[in-house]
Protein backbone atom coordinates (compact mmCIF):
# COMPACT_ATOMS: atom_id res chain seq x y z
CA UNK A 1 0.00 0.00 0.00
CA UNK A 2 2.84 2.14 0.21
CA UNK A 3 2.95 5.02 -1.90
CA UNK A 4 -0.28 4.49 -3.34
CA UNK A 5 -2.94 7.96 -4.24
CA UNK A 6 -5.62 8.76 -2.00
CA UNK A 7 -9.20 8.45 -3.42
CA UNK A 8 -11.57 10.98 -2.60
CA UNK A 9 -15.24 10.00 -2.64
CA UNK A 10 -18.66 11.39 -2.63
CA UNK A 11 -21.55 9.35 -1.77
CA UNK A 12 -24.74 10.49 -1.88
CA UNK A 13 -27.91 8.58 -0.94
CA UNK A 14 -32.09 7.95 -0.60
CA UNK A 15 -33.35 11.61 -3.09
CA UNK A 16 -36.17 9.99 -3.27
CA UNK A 17 -36.94 12.60 -5.71
CA UNK A 18 -40.74 13.62 -6.86
CA UNK A 19 -40.97 15.67 -9.99
CA UNK A 20 -42.95 14.20 -12.88
CA UNK A 21 -44.29 10.96 -11.63
CA UNK A 22 -47.56 10.08 -10.06
CA UNK A 23 -46.96 9.84 -6.35
CA UNK A 24 -47.65 11.99 -3.36
CA UNK A 25 -44.64 10.66 -0.54
CA UNK A 26 -46.41 10.14 2.09
CA UNK A 27 -43.10 11.40 4.88
CA UNK A 28 -42.59 14.88 4.31
CA UNK A 29 -39.64 15.20 6.05
CA UNK A 30 -38.14 13.22 2.85
CA UNK A 31 -38.64 16.75 0.94
CA UNK A 32 -38.95 14.77 -2.21
CA UNK A 33 -40.08 17.70 -4.51
CA UNK A 34 -36.01 18.89 -3.58
CA UNK A 35 -34.72 16.00 -4.65
CA UNK A 36 -33.22 17.41 -7.76
CA UNK A 37 -32.15 20.44 -6.53
CA UNK A 38 -30.74 18.59 -3.61
CA UNK A 39 -28.96 17.05 -6.13
CA UNK A 40 -27.93 20.25 -7.91
CA UNK A 41 -26.96 22.19 -4.53
CA UNK A 42 -24.18 19.54 -4.15
CA UNK A 43 -22.78 19.26 -7.12
CA UNK A 44 -22.61 23.01 -7.25
CA UNK A 45 -20.72 22.50 -4.14
CA UNK A 46 -18.17 20.01 -5.30
CA UNK A 47 -17.79 22.43 -8.60
CA UNK A 48 -16.99 25.13 -6.40
CA UNK A 49 -14.10 23.27 -3.80
CA UNK A 50 -12.92 20.39 -4.93
CA UNK A 51 -13.81 17.70 -7.34
CA UNK A 52 -13.81 14.59 -6.14
CA UNK A 53 -12.38 10.93 -7.69
CA UNK A 54 -15.85 9.54 -8.01
CA UNK A 55 -19.52 10.54 -7.28
CA UNK A 56 -21.15 7.20 -5.98
CA UNK A 57 -25.14 7.43 -6.11
CA UNK A 58 -26.08 4.93 -3.64
CA UNK A 59 -30.18 4.02 -4.09
CA UNK A 60 -33.72 5.52 -3.50
CA UNK A 61 -33.10 8.06 -6.43
CA UNK A 62 -36.40 8.24 -7.10
CA UNK A 63 -39.29 7.38 -4.12
CA UNK A 64 -41.11 4.87 -6.36
CA UNK A 65 -39.86 3.85 -9.35
CA UNK A 66 -43.54 1.73 -9.97
CA UNK A 67 -44.91 5.15 -10.44
CA UNK A 68 -46.38 6.30 -13.87
CA UNK A 69 -43.40 9.06 -14.84
CA UNK A 70 -40.50 7.82 -12.59
CA UNK A 71 -39.06 6.75 -15.61
CA UNK A 72 -38.71 10.84 -16.29
CA UNK A 73 -37.48 11.89 -13.03
CA UNK A 74 -34.64 9.48 -13.38
CA UNK A 75 -33.60 10.80 -16.23
CA UNK A 76 -34.11 14.38 -14.74
CA UNK A 77 -31.54 13.12 -12.25
CA UNK A 78 -29.20 11.48 -14.77
CA UNK A 79 -29.44 15.43 -16.94
CA UNK A 80 -28.28 17.12 -13.76
CA UNK A 81 -24.94 14.65 -14.17
CA UNK A 82 -24.18 15.53 -17.69
CA UNK A 83 -20.71 17.23 -18.16
CA UNK A 84 -18.94 16.34 -14.71
CA UNK A 85 -15.50 16.08 -14.47
CA UNK A 86 -15.36 12.64 -12.61
CA UNK A 87 -17.36 9.44 -13.33
CA UNK A 88 -20.68 7.98 -11.14
CA UNK A 89 -21.36 5.17 -9.89
CA UNK A 90 -24.98 4.14 -9.01
CA UNK A 91 -25.87 1.25 -6.92
CA UNK A 92 -30.18 0.45 -7.07
CA UNK A 93 -32.40 0.97 -4.10
CA UNK A 94 -35.38 -0.53 -3.07
CA UNK A 95 -37.42 2.55 -4.08
CA UNK A 96 -36.17 2.80 -7.90
CA UNK A 97 -37.77 -0.20 -9.12
CA UNK A 98 -36.27 -1.94 -11.92
CA UNK A 99 -32.51 -2.40 -11.03
CA UNK A 100 -31.60 -2.91 -14.63
CA UNK A 101 -33.73 0.19 -16.24
CA UNK A 102 -31.91 2.50 -13.46
CA UNK A 103 -28.43 1.44 -14.21
CA UNK A 104 -29.43 1.56 -17.78
CA UNK A 105 -30.14 4.90 -17.59
CA UNK A 106 -27.34 6.08 -15.92
CA UNK A 107 -25.17 4.41 -18.35
CA UNK A 108 -23.70 1.86 -15.21
CA UNK A 109 -23.55 -1.58 -14.64
CA UNK A 110 -22.98 -3.33 -11.41
CA UNK A 111 -19.73 -5.21 -10.61
CA UNK A 112 -16.09 -3.89 -10.36
CA UNK A 113 -15.85 -0.46 -11.14
CA UNK A 114 -11.85 0.37 -11.04
CA UNK A 115 -10.67 4.28 -9.90
CA UNK A 116 -6.76 5.10 -9.49
CA UNK A 117 -5.80 1.75 -8.48
CA UNK A 118 -8.71 1.27 -6.07
CA UNK A 119 -11.14 -1.51 -6.96
CA UNK A 120 -14.87 -0.33 -5.99
CA UNK A 121 -17.58 -3.29 -6.25
CA UNK A 122 -21.46 -2.25 -6.73
CA UNK A 123 -24.30 -5.14 -5.78
CA UNK A 124 -28.04 -5.34 -7.26
CA UNK A 125 -29.49 -6.89 -3.62
CA UNK A 126 -33.02 -8.40 -4.96
CA UNK A 127 -35.96 -7.58 -2.46
CA UNK A 128 -38.53 -9.80 -1.41
CA UNK A 129 -42.14 -8.26 -1.06
CA UNK A 130 -41.46 -6.57 2.32
CA UNK A 131 -38.43 -5.23 1.39
CA UNK A 132 -35.92 -7.61 3.02
CA UNK A 133 -32.65 -7.86 0.76
CA UNK A 134 -30.00 -10.40 0.23
CA UNK A 135 -27.01 -10.86 -1.01
CA UNK A 136 -26.86 -13.45 -3.75
CA UNK A 137 -24.40 -16.29 -3.94
CA UNK A 138 -23.16 -14.47 -7.41
CA UNK A 139 -22.55 -11.26 -5.19
CA UNK A 140 -20.53 -13.26 -2.47
CA UNK A 141 -18.31 -14.98 -4.95
CA UNK A 142 -17.72 -11.92 -6.94
CA UNK A 143 -15.62 -10.45 -3.53
CA UNK A 144 -13.73 -13.76 -3.09
CA UNK A 145 -13.07 -13.63 -6.77
CA UNK A 146 -11.99 -9.73 -7.36
CA UNK A 147 -9.65 -10.52 -3.89
CA UNK A 148 -8.13 -13.24 -5.32
CA UNK A 149 -7.20 -12.55 -8.97
CA UNK A 150 -6.27 -8.57 -7.12
CA UNK A 151 -3.96 -9.18 -4.17
CA UNK A 152 -3.42 -6.53 -2.11
CA UNK A 153 -5.39 -4.06 -3.99
CA UNK A 154 -7.89 -2.19 -2.23
CA UNK A 155 -11.90 -2.88 -2.29
CA UNK A 156 -14.38 -0.86 -1.44
CA UNK A 157 -18.18 -2.36 -1.39
CA UNK A 158 -21.33 -0.28 -2.62
CA UNK A 159 -24.22 -1.38 -1.89
CA UNK A 160 -28.30 0.49 -0.51
CA UNK A 161 -28.77 -1.95 2.71
CA UNK A 162 -26.67 -1.30 5.78
CA UNK A 163 -24.51 -4.59 6.50
CA UNK A 164 -23.26 -3.52 9.84
CA UNK A 165 -24.10 -2.59 12.73
CA UNK A 166 -27.51 -4.57 13.15
CA UNK A 167 -30.48 -2.26 13.21
CA UNK A 168 -33.19 -2.84 15.66
CA UNK A 169 -36.05 -1.98 13.83
CA UNK A 170 -39.50 -3.51 12.64
CA UNK A 171 -38.68 -2.41 9.03
CA UNK A 172 -35.92 -4.47 7.78
CA UNK A 173 -32.71 -2.46 7.46
CA UNK A 174 -29.89 -4.63 7.39
CA UNK A 175 -29.33 -7.43 4.43
CA UNK A 176 -31.06 -10.77 5.56
CA UNK A 177 -27.83 -12.68 5.47
CA UNK A 178 -25.65 -9.90 6.60
CA UNK A 179 -23.15 -12.24 8.85
CA UNK A 180 -22.29 -14.14 5.39
CA UNK A 181 -21.68 -11.20 3.60
CA UNK A 182 -19.11 -9.37 6.66
CA UNK A 183 -17.45 -12.82 7.11
CA UNK A 184 -17.01 -12.65 3.19
CA UNK A 185 -16.05 -8.78 3.17
CA UNK A 186 -13.47 -9.43 6.27
CA UNK A 187 -11.64 -13.06 4.74
CA UNK A 188 -11.45 -10.90 1.30
CA UNK A 189 -9.70 -8.02 2.99
CA UNK A 190 -12.46 -5.18 1.99
CA UNK A 191 -11.41 -1.95 3.52
CA UNK A 192 -14.90 -0.11 3.02
CA UNK A 193 -18.12 -1.31 3.02
CA UNK A 194 -20.91 2.01 2.35
CA UNK A 195 -24.03 1.92 2.41
CA UNK A 196 -27.25 4.39 2.29
CA UNK A 197 -30.81 3.09 2.79
CA UNK A 198 -30.92 3.97 7.51
CA UNK A 199 -31.81 7.65 6.53
CA UNK A 200 -30.38 9.03 9.79
CA UNK A 201 -27.00 6.84 8.55
CA UNK A 202 -24.12 5.65 10.88
CA UNK A 203 -21.26 6.64 11.91
CA UNK A 204 -17.99 4.64 10.80
CA UNK A 205 -17.35 0.94 12.46
CA UNK A 206 -15.14 -1.50 12.41
CA UNK A 207 -15.50 -5.21 12.54
CA UNK A 208 -13.25 -8.02 11.34
CA UNK A 209 -10.89 -5.50 10.16
CA UNK A 210 -13.56 -3.58 8.25
CA UNK A 211 -14.54 -0.06 8.34
CA UNK A 212 -18.70 -0.28 7.65
CA UNK A 213 -20.17 3.50 6.99
CA UNK A 214 -23.81 4.18 6.17
CA UNK A 215 -24.46 7.51 4.36
CA UNK A 216 -27.43 9.77 5.54
CA UNK A 217 -30.57 10.82 3.55
CA UNK A 218 -29.67 13.19 1.26
CA UNK A 219 -33.89 14.43 1.61
CA UNK A 220 -34.00 14.92 5.14
CA UNK A 221 -32.92 17.97 6.74
CA UNK A 222 -29.80 18.96 7.18
CA UNK A 223 -29.37 17.87 3.68
CA UNK A 224 -26.02 15.25 4.46
CA UNK A 225 -23.55 13.51 2.71
CA UNK A 226 -20.03 12.09 2.79
CA UNK A 227 -16.64 12.74 1.51
CA UNK A 228 -14.51 9.92 2.34
CA UNK A 229 -11.27 9.70 1.67
CA UNK A 230 -8.87 6.50 1.35
CA UNK A 231 -4.72 5.92 1.45
CA UNK A 232 -4.60 2.23 1.04
CA UNK A 233 -6.34 1.20 4.03
CA UNK A 234 -6.63 3.95 5.89
CA UNK A 235 -10.10 5.80 5.66
CA UNK A 236 -11.20 8.91 6.37
CA UNK A 237 -14.43 10.56 6.39
CA UNK A 238 -16.28 14.06 6.38
CA UNK A 239 -19.39 14.47 6.34
CA UNK A 240 -21.37 17.64 4.73
CA UNK A 241 -24.88 19.82 5.22
CA UNK A 242 -26.28 21.59 2.98
CA UNK A 243 -28.08 23.29 5.68
CA UNK A 244 -26.35 26.42 7.00
CA UNK A 245 -24.91 26.48 10.57
CA UNK A 246 -27.15 28.27 12.71
CA UNK A 247 -24.86 30.75 13.85
CA UNK A 248 -23.48 33.30 12.96
CA UNK A 249 -27.00 34.56 11.51
CA UNK A 250 -26.67 34.62 7.77
CA UNK A 251 -29.04 36.83 5.83
CA UNK A 252 -29.09 36.37 1.79
CA UNK A 253 -29.11 39.92 0.56
CA UNK A 254 -29.98 39.53 -2.73
CA UNK A 255 -32.83 37.37 -4.08
CA UNK A 256 -34.57 38.01 -7.48
CA UNK A 257 -38.20 36.79 -7.81
CA UNK A 258 -40.21 35.98 -10.78
CA UNK A 259 -40.21 39.70 -12.02
CA UNK A 260 -36.58 39.26 -13.90
CA UNK A 261 -36.06 38.95 -16.83
CA UNK A 262 -33.23 36.65 -15.88
CA UNK A 263 -34.66 34.65 -13.94
CA UNK A 264 -34.93 30.73 -14.66
CA UNK A 265 -36.80 28.65 -11.84
CA UNK A 266 -36.85 31.46 -8.69
CA UNK A 267 -40.04 32.95 -7.70
CA UNK A 268 -40.46 34.67 -4.09
CA UNK A 269 -42.79 31.84 -2.53
CA UNK A 270 -40.01 29.26 -3.73
CA UNK A 271 -37.04 31.46 -2.33
CA UNK A 272 -38.62 32.04 0.75
CA UNK A 273 -39.13 28.09 1.90
CA UNK A 274 -35.80 27.31 0.43
CA UNK A 275 -34.53 30.16 2.69
CA UNK A 276 -36.26 28.43 5.46
CA UNK A 277 -35.55 25.02 5.13
CA UNK A 278 -31.42 26.06 4.28
CA UNK A 279 -30.71 27.98 7.33
CA UNK A 280 -30.85 31.51 6.50
CA UNK A 281 -32.33 34.02 9.15
CA UNK A 282 -33.74 35.89 6.59
CA UNK A 283 -33.59 37.61 2.74
CA UNK A 284 -34.59 40.68 0.65
CA UNK A 285 -36.17 39.81 -2.57
CA UNK A 286 -34.01 42.17 -4.50
CA UNK A 287 -35.37 42.63 -8.18
CA UNK A 288 -34.02 44.68 -10.86
CA UNK A 289 -35.81 48.35 -10.77
CA UNK A 290 -34.97 49.00 -14.39
CA UNK A 291 -37.09 45.46 -15.67
CA UNK A 292 -39.21 46.76 -13.74
CA UNK A 293 -39.98 49.50 -15.43
CA UNK A 294 -38.91 48.95 -19.42
CA UNK A 295 -38.73 46.04 -21.77
CA UNK A 296 -36.09 43.07 -21.95
CA UNK A 297 -34.89 45.27 -25.03
CA UNK A 298 -34.72 48.59 -23.97
CA UNK A 299 -33.28 46.94 -20.39
CA UNK A 300 -30.95 44.76 -22.13
CA UNK A 301 -29.31 47.36 -24.52
CA UNK A 302 -28.79 49.80 -21.76
CA UNK A 303 -31.15 51.95 -23.20
CA UNK A 304 -32.31 53.41 -20.14
CA UNK A 305 -29.24 54.60 -18.92
CA UNK A 306 -29.29 56.96 -21.83
CA UNK A 307 -32.30 57.83 -21.99
CA UNK A 308 -33.95 57.57 -18.06
CA UNK A 309 -37.37 59.48 -19.20
CA UNK A 310 -38.45 56.19 -20.64
CA UNK A 311 -39.21 55.07 -17.18
CA UNK A 312 -41.47 57.49 -16.81
CA UNK A 313 -43.30 56.73 -20.47
CA UNK A 314 -43.78 53.39 -19.16
CA UNK A 315 -45.43 54.57 -15.96
CA UNK A 316 -47.73 57.10 -17.79
CA UNK A 317 -48.31 54.36 -20.32
CA UNK A 318 -49.28 51.83 -17.47
CA UNK A 319 -46.63 49.47 -19.31
CA UNK A 320 -44.60 49.34 -16.02
CA UNK A 321 -44.16 46.51 -13.50
CA UNK A 322 -43.07 48.60 -10.20
CA UNK A 323 -45.89 48.81 -8.54
CA UNK A 324 -47.56 45.20 -9.25
CA UNK A 325 -43.97 43.90 -7.50
CA UNK A 326 -44.28 46.23 -4.50
CA UNK A 327 -47.75 45.30 -4.12
CA UNK A 328 -47.09 41.67 -4.12
CA UNK A 329 -44.08 41.53 -2.39
CA UNK A 330 -45.23 43.52 -0.12
CA UNK A 331 -48.04 40.93 0.87
CA UNK A 332 -44.84 38.93 1.91
CA UNK A 333 -42.66 41.06 3.90
CA UNK A 334 -41.99 40.20 7.10
CA UNK A 335 -39.05 40.42 9.92
CA UNK A 336 -37.74 37.24 7.95
CA UNK A 337 -38.51 38.34 4.51
CA UNK A 338 -37.65 41.99 3.39
CA UNK A 339 -38.07 43.85 0.58
CA UNK A 340 -34.90 46.03 -1.70
CA UNK A 341 -34.37 46.88 -5.71
CA UNK A 342 -31.35 46.50 -7.48
CA UNK A 343 -30.62 49.47 -8.99
CA UNK A 344 -28.39 51.46 -11.71
CA UNK A 345 -27.45 54.76 -12.66
CA UNK A 346 -28.13 56.57 -15.36
CA UNK A 347 -25.76 58.70 -17.68
CA UNK A 348 -26.72 61.90 -15.33
CA UNK A 349 -25.88 59.99 -12.28
CA UNK A 350 -29.07 58.94 -10.75
CA UNK A 351 -30.45 56.04 -9.53
CA UNK A 352 -32.98 54.42 -11.88
CA UNK A 353 -35.79 54.74 -10.18
CA UNK A 354 -39.12 57.22 -10.39
CA UNK A 355 -38.94 59.77 -7.64
CA UNK A 356 -42.36 58.47 -6.20
CA UNK A 357 -40.85 55.05 -5.83
CA UNK A 358 -37.63 55.46 -4.02
CA UNK A 359 -38.99 54.79 -0.50
CA UNK A 360 -40.08 52.57 1.07
CA UNK A 361 -37.52 49.86 0.43
CA UNK A 362 -35.32 48.03 3.52
CA UNK A 363 -32.26 48.12 0.92
CA UNK A 364 -31.35 49.20 -1.94
CA UNK A 365 -28.32 46.92 -3.90
CA UNK A 366 -26.60 49.27 -6.13
CA UNK A 367 -24.79 47.31 -9.31
CA UNK A 368 -22.42 48.27 -12.73
CA UNK A 369 -23.91 46.46 -15.39
CA UNK A 370 -22.87 48.83 -17.97
CA UNK A 371 -21.37 52.14 -17.98
CA UNK A 372 -23.10 55.21 -19.58
CA UNK A 373 -21.53 55.65 -23.54
CA UNK A 374 -20.00 58.91 -22.28
CA UNK A 375 -17.83 57.01 -19.97
CA UNK A 376 -17.21 54.13 -22.29
CA UNK A 377 -13.79 55.51 -23.54
CA UNK A 378 -11.72 55.39 -20.03
CA UNK A 379 -13.53 52.03 -18.35
CA UNK A 380 -11.67 52.51 -15.12
CA UNK A 381 -12.71 56.07 -14.59
CA UNK A 382 -16.10 55.63 -15.77
CA UNK A 383 -16.65 52.91 -13.49
CA UNK A 384 -15.46 54.45 -10.51
CA UNK A 385 -17.36 57.65 -10.91
CA UNK A 386 -20.67 55.55 -12.08
CA UNK A 387 -19.72 53.47 -8.19
CA UNK A 388 -19.34 56.36 -6.60
CA UNK A 389 -22.74 57.97 -7.56
CA UNK A 390 -24.59 54.64 -6.24
CA UNK A 391 -22.99 55.00 -3.16
CA UNK A 392 -23.90 58.94 -2.89
CA UNK A 393 -27.53 58.08 -3.98
CA UNK A 394 -27.80 56.03 -0.67
CA UNK A 395 -27.22 51.97 -1.83
CA UNK A 396 -26.44 50.00 1.20
CA UNK A 397 -24.48 47.36 -0.84
CA UNK A 398 -22.90 47.38 -3.42
CA UNK A 399 -23.18 44.19 -5.52
CA UNK A 400 -20.89 42.24 -7.22
CA UNK A 401 -17.94 44.48 -6.92
CA UNK A 402 -15.64 44.40 -10.61
CA UNK A 403 -17.70 41.79 -12.07
CA UNK A 404 -18.52 44.46 -14.54
CA UNK A 405 -14.58 43.93 -16.16
CA UNK A 406 -14.92 40.18 -16.04
CA UNK A 407 -17.82 40.24 -18.15
CA UNK A 408 -16.54 42.91 -20.43
CA UNK A 409 -13.37 40.59 -21.19
CA UNK A 410 -11.17 42.92 -19.87
CA UNK A 411 -8.31 42.20 -17.15
CA UNK A 412 -9.83 43.42 -13.29
CA UNK A 413 -7.80 46.68 -12.65
CA UNK A 414 -6.17 45.61 -9.22
CA UNK A 415 -5.39 48.82 -8.28
CA UNK A 416 -8.63 49.96 -7.68
CA UNK A 417 -9.04 47.49 -4.77
CA UNK A 418 -7.46 49.69 -2.35
CA UNK A 419 -9.98 52.82 -4.11
CA UNK A 420 -13.07 51.27 -3.97
CA UNK A 421 -12.44 49.83 -0.42
CA UNK A 422 -11.95 53.28 0.74
CA UNK A 423 -14.76 54.95 -1.24
CA UNK A 424 -17.28 51.86 0.38
CA UNK A 425 -15.75 52.98 3.74
CA UNK A 426 -16.73 56.64 3.44
CA UNK A 427 -20.21 55.73 2.13
CA UNK A 428 -20.84 52.91 4.84
CA UNK A 429 -21.96 51.01 1.68
CA UNK A 430 -21.61 46.98 2.48
CA UNK A 431 -19.14 44.83 -0.45
CA UNK A 432 -21.19 42.07 -1.81
CA UNK A 433 -19.39 38.51 -1.58
CA UNK A 434 -21.19 36.89 -4.61
CA UNK A 435 -20.73 33.82 -6.81
CA UNK A 436 -23.37 33.86 -9.13
CA UNK A 437 -21.57 33.91 -12.55
CA UNK A 438 -18.72 35.79 -10.58
CA UNK A 439 -15.30 35.66 -8.67
CA UNK A 440 -14.93 36.97 -5.67
CA UNK A 441 -11.01 37.85 -5.03
CA UNK A 442 -9.78 37.40 -2.05
CA UNK A 443 -7.05 40.44 -2.25
CA UNK A 444 -10.56 42.48 -2.69
CA UNK A 445 -12.24 41.26 0.03
CA UNK A 446 -9.01 41.20 2.29
CA UNK A 447 -8.82 44.90 1.36
CA UNK A 448 -11.88 45.79 2.46
CA UNK A 449 -11.81 43.94 5.58
CA UNK A 450 -8.40 46.60 6.53
CA UNK A 451 -10.29 49.38 5.78
CA UNK A 452 -13.60 48.53 8.27
CA UNK A 453 -16.23 48.08 5.12
CA UNK A 454 -18.88 45.14 6.14
CA UNK A 455 -19.30 42.46 3.91
CA UNK A 456 -22.78 41.43 2.44
CA UNK A 457 -23.73 37.43 1.51
CA UNK A 458 -25.74 37.42 -1.83
CA UNK A 459 -26.73 34.11 -3.68
CA UNK A 460 -27.68 36.89 -6.47
CA UNK A 461 -30.20 33.77 -6.86
CA UNK A 462 -31.93 33.58 -10.49
CA UNK A 463 -32.56 29.72 -10.17
CA UNK A 464 -34.27 28.19 -6.94
CA UNK A 465 -31.07 25.88 -6.09
CA UNK A 466 -29.36 29.46 -5.41
CA UNK A 467 -30.52 31.10 -2.27
CA UNK A 468 -28.95 30.53 0.29
CA UNK A 469 -26.12 28.15 -0.89
CA UNK A 470 -23.28 29.77 1.16
CA UNK A 471 -20.69 27.13 1.76
CA UNK A 472 -18.50 29.13 -0.79
CA UNK A 473 -19.22 32.55 0.76
CA UNK A 474 -18.17 30.71 4.32
CA UNK A 475 -14.88 28.72 2.95
CA UNK A 476 -14.10 32.34 1.03
CA UNK A 477 -14.16 34.08 4.13
CA UNK A 478 -12.38 31.12 6.50
CA UNK A 479 -9.83 31.59 4.06
CA UNK A 480 -9.45 35.33 5.30
CA UNK A 481 -9.20 34.15 8.19
CA UNK A 482 -13.03 34.79 9.64
CA UNK A 483 -14.73 32.55 11.75
CA UNK A 484 -17.40 32.42 14.32
CA UNK A 485 -17.26 35.86 16.18
CA UNK A 486 -14.65 37.52 13.73
CA UNK A 487 -17.22 37.04 11.27
CA UNK A 488 -20.12 38.02 12.77
CA UNK A 489 -18.63 41.11 13.11
CA UNK A 490 -17.95 42.16 9.74
CA UNK A 491 -21.18 40.77 8.11
CA UNK A 492 -23.44 42.79 7.22
CA UNK A 493 -27.26 42.42 8.25
CA UNK A 494 -29.76 44.86 7.09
Amino acid sequence: MKGRDNLDLVVMADLHYVGRAERICPIPERNAHLGKELLRRALRRLELSSPPDALVLIGDLVDDGEAPGAEEDLEALREELEGLSFPVIVVPGNHDGDPDRLLRTFGDRPGVHEVKGYLLLTFVDRYDPQDRAERSRDGLKLVRDVASSHPGVPIVALQHNPIYPPIESTYPYNLTNSREVMRTYSESGVVLSVSGHLHRGHELTYAGGVGYVVCPALCEEPFRFLRITLRGREVSLREESLKLPSEPPLVDVHVHTHYAYCASTVTAPGAMERAEKFGLSGIVLTEHAGQLYVSPEEYWSGRFIEEPHLLRRYRDEGRDRMRAYRKEMEELRSSFVKLGLEVECDRYGNLSLLEEDAEGWDLLVGAVHKLPQAHSRDEERGFMHVTESLLRNGVGVLAHPFRFFRREGTEVPRHLFRPMARLLADYGVAAELNFHTNEPDPEFFGTCLEEGVKVALASDAHDLYEVGDFAPHLEFLRRLGLEGDDLKDVLFCP
